[in-house]
């Protein structure tokens, strides 16, 4: 498509036949990717329709600077989004100042990081800063500030790039349904101009851009089940060709699979944490989008999970409550990905896993 004459294209509805063109080429591949089941084809779908939704929304959303944002947990599921994170984030200025001014709450941890690039463009989602709540020095009542700009020192604040757009907050929230989001505001210091009247030229390359930025990261992330299912009840660390792309929390280290039971089986996982900061183990779809972590207990961490008396954890995966700890409810799905992450930890702990009989786990 000649990209030299947006207004141009506009007008003839060459921008929207892109969209409408990424958008059928999208659910086509997904289709083609799906398990054979009406099922999983329809989440397929909604997994397209979900992330076409959050794209829009950002393609229109007020473009106010500096705005922060909370995303929901049913807003935008990709990748294996954990059930433990909530999110904030904000589109800001490469070159321009700022300070995050915040207080904890019931947040176990909270990452903060400046990103350039995007999930499905050919950069990929790039950390340029990171900083996390370890390294806060918050007053008696909690408070803390974080200055934002280019000039930065590392560790104290965080420097942006030169193609910085985008600032996001990673929650750490132990017990979801009950604990409270930190309070966070995000303050731009230097001028900022008032938002500027619809571009047409801007729009119709938006339109454009949303739809090979809806491809790329569903072909990103069909590119991420595939290679999970090649190696099925086995977890393994990430490849980092992957990961390269979707870059996030920097001391976390990834490891994922893919399940497949049936209705008399469990996937069972072993594994001793050793001493970290945080970890996670949790259960989605087979297009890596978590389950409704609200209605369905489909992950654990250090808060939930019930040791025994070695420090040992079993995660037990099945279609129905096989009546021990632990259990991860697949919420009606046959099939999923597993997400086991790990952040801080000075090693990684062997992870054994296997597939049972549920009469053998309830013979013990």
């Amino acid at each position: 498509m000649d990209g030299s004459d947006p207004i141009g294209r506009l007008a003839t509805g060459e921008s929207w036949d892109a969209l409408c063109d990424h958008l059928k080429r999208t659910g086509h591949a997904v289709l083609a990717a799906a398990p054979d089941d009406p099922f999983e084809r329809a989440e397929g779908l909604r997994y397209v329709a979900r992330l076409a939704r959050g794209f829009l929304k950002d393609l229109v959303a007020d473009a106010q600077p500096a705005r922060l944002a909370f995303v929901p947990g049913d807003w935008l599921k990709i990748g294996l989004d954990n059930p433990d994170y909530a999110y904030f984030g904000a589109k800001i200025e490469a070159g321009a100042r700022y300070v995050l001014r915040g207080r904890m709450n019931d947040a176990a941890r909270i990452g903060f990081g400046l990103y350039s690039g995007g999930l499905g463009t050919p950069t990929g989602l790039v950390c340029d800063a990171y900083l996390d709540s370890t390294a806060l020095a918050p007053d008696a009542d909690g408070r803390f500030e974080i200055p934002i700009g280019p000039g930065e020192a590392a560790g104290r604040g965080l420097r942006s790039g030169s193609a910085t757009n985008n600032f996001n907050a990673r929650i750490t929230l132990l017990h979801r349904a009950t604990d409270r989001l930190p309070e966070l505001e995000l303050v731009r210091l230097d001028a900022a101009t008032k938002p500027a009247p619809l571009d047409p030229a801007a729009f119709a390359n938006g339109l454009e851009r949303v739809g090979r930025v809806l491809e790329g990261t569903v072909g990103q992330f069909l590119a991420w089940t595939k290679s999970f299912a090649e190696h099925r009840h086995e977890i393994r660390e990430i490849d980092p060709k992957l990961s390269a792309a979707a870059q996030g929390d920097p001391k976390t280290r990834y490891f994922y699979s893919y399940w497949e039971i049936a209705e008399d089986e469990a996937f069972v996982v072993d594994l001793e944490p050793p001493p970290c900061e945080y970890w996670n183990l949790q259960i989605g779809n087979h297009w890596l989008e978590s389950f409704d972590f609200m209605s369905f207990g489909t992950h654990v961490n250090p808060a939930t999970a019930v040791f025994d008396e070695r420090g040992r954890v079993r995660v037990v995966v099945a279609r129905r409550d096989p009546g021990v700890p632990n259990w991860l409810d697949t919420a009606g799905h046959a099939r999923g990905g597993l997400a086991l992450r790990w952040v801080g930890a000075d090693r990684i702990p062997e992870t054994k896993a296997r597939v049972v009989p549920i009469a053998s786990l309830q013979s013990r």
